[in-house]
């Protein structure tokens, strides 16, 4: 399976108009056999440091899919 980092990527480039971080993702894992579980530990990273830096976890998920 790919990297957080790089399904970030894709979930990122793959966003439709209105929808969230979260969807995009959630689409893309499935597309790749992800489990709720790696999608759950995605996103409490992105949540992390959403709260950490005081972003939004869209700002969040491009920051760690750029690192």
């Amino acid at each position: 399976m790919r990297s957080a980092r790089d399904l970030l990527a894709e979930a990122l480039g793959d966003l439709q108009k209105g929808e969230t971080i979260e969807r995009a993702l959630s689409r893309i894992l499935r597309r790749y056999g992800g489990t709720y579980e790696d999608y759950v530990r995605i996103m409490g990273d992105v949540r992390d440091l959403a709260t950490k830096e005081k972003l939004s976890t869209l700002e969040a998920a491009r920051r760690i899919a750029q690192a």
